[in-house]
């Protein structure tokens, strides 16, 4: 016990450690409940309700509500900043402020106000907080709503029973709004807007983690019988769907006439070409069925050729990738697996108890070999996503895996079979609750970089060191300490004594880690604004605006119960209390959530980049902020008009097609890779672009996001340029690099290994 003996100070009591524990607690969650009325008050527009909250002796610092400097206009997009401008001497001029603002707007769809950290907290009579406010409404004269977003600081006073506020300020805000969206959601134009429905036996069989039942849903980009045209693959937990695109903006199911009936419990299908005959082939997941491995026939059926395969069976197979990671022109396959949800739960924070991951070797005969062992992945977190990339730019494919409830691992290609774990040398180690394994090279410097989706929640405030002590503390109370004492020592050794920050990771969100090119990462999460609020899942780094820049687009969502309520913080500090219940899994179990949703009823979010090595969340002003239960992303061009469009699964809600309406206002170039002596999806091959002196690079994934699978047709936004100065493809196995200059835009172009020329696809466009 001497580690925790060591955290705890070494002088401080229990006792003491357990009071101020709980003192902080008490405070947050009274701060959060004055916070919440304060924001239903705005949302009615009652002013009585707000004046409740400020105390007779206020003086402080306009928020800037009402005066906003429009500092960008882009696509439509304006920003506004909002400054302040003096003081409010009174408690009535702090209510005049907010009086101004509500009548600056004609309606409301949403009101918020939240703690994001308690800064000074051991005094009830001198509480300061820094606060995320937040509000959808429309101006007056505005088309549409906008979103105004900012940071302010309260500091607050006990009176008895309730807290006041006496003094706030502004930290930071802005607003952002447009006069039309630039998506439009046509998944029920395009006949693909059904309902993703639970998997029978997360129903029907006993689970001590039956919280299970929210999670699968990936959705899957694929042109199955290469015709140009992208097509769906839809995993469901009854019945999974393949949708062909029509080409007119529809899509047809044909999932029977496919041979692909019957297929329920899938999180994950995942096509790939690995028998090199030039027709993609689908491995699916099938939860607690035998995992299934189809050929594709070359004429829109598939046989199952599973048992000849020698795939495994791998229970609780939850996402899935493709790659040839010994660069023998072969493509491998990659499984990541979670718990088995009938047998465990996961243990604690951070969890290492789940199926371990498998590695199969593709023998070029049909057949497969499993290599786990020896290859040296067989990971053992709850996995949910995984990724290939060659992060070092050595020509092997290396692998990034993402676990739930707990840390993520950079496994490095030693290019002789084997992998080494290389996570906490190169920066890449991420404590979360990883969902989504994602690259690109989001800042145009020819480096993978890795963005990883979690969980950020309105109580990440709570993740401070009285929380972290007091979770000790009942560690050793209740017993718990002797089962996971392990793994606190696994995390002792990986990030040292500062269990503290290892907790607010875990709280922080999304991740995105910036490939210095010395073979090591820095986490720019923070300072990139890439970790918004919400409970992620699959995500998407690519060009939307067409402006050679990559943008993020993520999703999320949980449990949808009574709109309004959270369960989250309950949560929490249930865990933090009750760890010995904890272990019962009794938490888990939605018979114990009532009507009370949990991260549910989130707004998607839509990272624009603002190509200076950071983004801003434009969902609201470009109409992708849907409320949906989402899971999956898969981006292609779906109508083939030079656009990134995105498909969007969801988990017992409807799916989602969003057509890009402002990508075409700008150039783009697109590329299909064929490999003739690399595997010839072209998997791990690469192309750079030089336009008008800016370099820009793609690497060919198949199998990203969260159970998912994006485009394997390298799309590139030129901006205003019509032309592309140089491009560079290289090959990974063959080694062989192609260049062509001078080439024109606008064009699909195929790029076969080995021949150096450029032949352009043509693909009819569907007028929408």
């Amino acid at each position: 016990m001497a580690p925790v003996a060591l955290y705890l100070g070494g002088t401080m009591s229990v006792d003491f450690v357990d009071q101020k524990g709980w003192q902080f607690f008490n405070t947050g969650r009274d701060a959060t409940v004055m916070l919440r009325k304060i924001g239903e008050a705005l949302h009615e527009r009652d002013l009585g309700g707000v004046e409740a909250f400020y105390a007779a002796d206020f003086q402080g610092k306009r928020l800037g509500l009402n005066r906003l400097r429009q500092v960008e206009d882009r696509d439509g997009v304006r920003r506004y900043l909002f400054e302040s401008d003096g003081d409010l001497p009174t408690r009535d001029a702090a209510l005049a402020e907010w009086r101004a603002y509500l009548d600056s707007l004609d309606s409301i769809s949403e009101s918020g106000l939240y703690v994001h950290r308690v800064e000074k907290w051991d005094r009830r009579d001198d509480t300061v907080l820094s606060v995320r406010f937040e509000v959808i409404g429309k101006p007056k004269g505005a088309v549409q709503e906008g979103i105004d977003r900012a940071y302010f600081r309260f500091r607050l006073r006990g009176e008895g029973a309730d807290i006041r506020i006496v003094e706030t300020s502004l930290i930071e805000g802005d607003r952002f709004i447009s006069d039309a969206p630039h998506f439009e959601n046509v998944a029920a134009a395009a006949g693909i807007d059904f309902e993703n429905r639970y998997y029978p036996a997360f129903l029907n069989q006993p689970l001590k983690f039956a919280m299970i039942r929210y999670g699968p849903a990936g959705i899957s980009a694929v042109d199955y019988d290469n015709d140009g045209w992208y097509d769906l693959f839809i995993p469901d937990g009854v019945e999974s769907k393949l949708m062909r695109n029509l080409g007119n903006g529809k899509f047809a199911d044909v999932t029977a006439q496919a041979g692909l009936q019957g297929l329920d419990g899938v999180s994950v299908g995942v096509f790939a070409d690995y028998d090199n005959d030039g027709h993609k082939d689908l491995f699916v997941s099938r939860t607690f069925q035998p995992n299934q491995l189809f050929r594709n026939n070359g004429n829109g059926t598939f046989t199952d050729v599973t048992k000849q395969a020698g795939i495994g069976e791998d229970c609780c197979t939850t996402v899935a990738s493709w790659a040839d990671y010994n660069n023998d022109g072969l493509l491998d396959l990659y499984v990541g697996r979670y718990l088995d949800p009938r047998l465990d739960i996961p243990t604690t924070f951070y969890a290492r108890n789940g199926e371990p991951n498998q590695l199969y070797r593709n023998n070029g005969d049909g057949t497969f070999t499993n290599v786990t062992k020896e290859s040296g992945v067989g990971e053992v977190g709850l996995c949910l996503g995984t990724v290939f990339g060659d992060y070092n730019d050595d020509g092997y494919a290396d692998l990034y895996v993402v676990n739930d409830f707990g840390r993520n691992t950079l496994y490095r290609n030693n290019r002789d079979g084997t992998f080494t774990d290389v996570t906490v040398k190169t920066g890449t180690l991420a404590y979360g609750a990883g969902m989504n394994a994602s690259m690109g090279d989001y800042d145009n410097d020819n480096k993978i970089d890795i963005y990883v989706t979690n969980i950020r929640s309105e109580e990440a405030w709570y993740a401070e060191w009285p929380t972290v002590g007091r979770y000790m503390i009942n560690c050793m109370r209740q017993g718990v300490w002797k089962t996971d004492m392990p793994l606190y020592f696994e995390v002792f050794r990986q990030s040292g004594f500062g269990f503290v920050e290892v907790f607010q990771q875990m709280a922080s969100g999304n991740t995105l880690l910036r490939n210095k090119g010395d073979g090591k990462f820095e986490d720019t999460t923070w300072q990139a604004n890439a970790n918004p609020i919400g409970w992620f899942w699959g995500a998407y780094l690519g060009d939307y605006d067409n402006d050679g820049w990559k943008d993020i687009y993520a999703v999320n969502g949980w449990v949808y119960n009574d709109q309004g309520t959270e369960i989250e913080l309950d949560f929490l500090n249930n865990v933090v209390s009750k760890q010995d219940e904890y272990k019962t899994g009794a938490f888990f179990d939605p018979a114990n959530f009532g009507s009370t949703s949990w991260h549910g009823w989130e707004r998607k979010r839509y990272l624009r980049n603002d190509r200076n090595g950071k983004f801003s969340e434009i969902g609201r002003p470009t109409g992708t902020d849907l409320i949906t239960n989402a899971r999956g992303v898969a981006a292609a061009d779906y109508w083939n008009r030079g656009v990134l469009d995105l498909a969007v699964s969801a988990s017992t809600d409807r799916h989602i097609l969003l057509k890009n309406n402002i990508g075409g206002k700008r150039n783009w170039i697109a590329f299909e890779l064929v490999g003739t002596k690399s595997n010839r999806d072209a998997v791990g091959a690469r192309v750079y672009l030089k336009v008008q002196g800016q370099p820009q690079m793609r690497e060919v994934f198949l199998g990203d996001g969260y159970g998912s699978q994006n485009t394997l047709r390298q799309h590139f936004g030129l901006g205003e340029a019509t032309a592309v100065d140089e491009v560079v493809v290289k090959w990974p196995r063959s080694g062989i690099t192609q260049t062509f200059r001078n080439v024109a835009g606008n064009r699909i172009l195929e790029i076969t290994e080995g021949k150096d020329e450029l032949v352009e696809k043509r693909y009819a466009a569907v007028k929408l």
